[in-house]
Parts: structure tokens; sequence; C-alpha cells
């Protein structure tokens, strides 16, 4: 009888808005290239099912905002996204947290491998929880914008800057 190794499964989820706001925060100049970051994550994938996600909310006045999300779904990102909300004030609101916590969440139960693309603190409760449950968890984010509590709960912290071609 033969056998067939096992492969491992990981999961990939991107918190867009995050990842954008602390990236221009550190160099307006600075875009960021999906596409090789998705390649980082497949330099490996002979044993290792790789499914990516990416969150974001969009104007969805801007066209531009649309069309980035087409590209990251034909990227072979699946694209979770919501318009954002104007506020009685006049101010726009975006927060895909919510969203993230959910997909991961109900996804998890079916990885090894959790890796959240965010310097957001406010996910450290659900890191905790994800490594309680037997998951690695590692947290890819811009080293001096990302959250201490977020890089002490995970498994493993990568800078951004490491992933080659991520930030051009």
């Amino acid at each position: 009888m033969r056998s067939f190794p096992l492969r491992r499964k990981r999961g990939v989820f991107i918190d867009v808005q995050n990842i954008f706001s602390t990236v221009r925060h550190l160099n307006p100049n600075l875009r960021t290239n999906y596409q090789a970051l998705r390649e980082y994550f497949l330099q490996d994938a002979e044993d290792t099912t790789t499914t990516f996600v990416a969150f974001s909310s969009y104007d969805p006045e801007k066209e531009g905002q649309r069309n980035f999300l087409m590209a990251l779904a034909l990227m072979g990102y699946r694209v979770v996204s919501k318009p954002l909300k104007r506020l009685p004030s006049g101010e726009y609101k975006a927060n895909m947290d919510m969203e993230i916590a959910m997909e991961i969440l109900s996804i998890a139960p079916h990885l090894d491998e959790v890796v959240i693309v965010s310097g957001d603190g406010d996910f450290s409760a659900l890191v905790n929880y994800l490594v309680h449950q037997g998951k690695l968890v590692r947290v890819f984010g811009p080293d001096q914008f990302s959250a201490p509590e977020l890089i002490q709960a995970c498994h493993e912290f990568v800078s951004l800057s490491r992933v080659p071609g991520f930030l051009e």
C-alpha cells in the first residue's frame, strides 16, 4: 500500500488597511507588492497547501480601490471587503477587525499554521487563543509599527521588510 505524505495546511490572512496605513506612515513613496508576498509563501509549496485571504474596506466612489481589490482576487487572494461607512460627522470609518477574526476562527480548525499579516495589537487575544488551540501562529508586520503585545503573543514575528520585493 502506497502512503502519501501529509500536506501541511496554512492560511495567510492580510489586514490590508493596517499594512497600507503603516507603510504609508513609514514612507509615503513605498508601495506594497502583494504578488511578492504570495510568492514568498508559495516557495515551500511542495509540502504545504496555502490559502490567502485579504481584508479591506474601500470607498465605492474610488475606482482605483475597486480595481486594487480585483487585482488581489486575480492574483489568487480571496478578498473580503466592505464599503467605508460615513459617520454623521462626515468622517469615514473603516475597520475589518471583526471580519478578520471571524474568518480566522472559522477556518483555523482546518489549518496547521495561521499567518496574520498585520501589526494591529487588537489581534493579540486572537493569537493567544490560536496558540492555545495548538496552532503555529506567525505574524508578519512592519517592525517598528507592530504592537509589542502582538509580537510577544505569536510563535514567530517576521518583519515585512524581510519579504523580498514586498516593499518597493
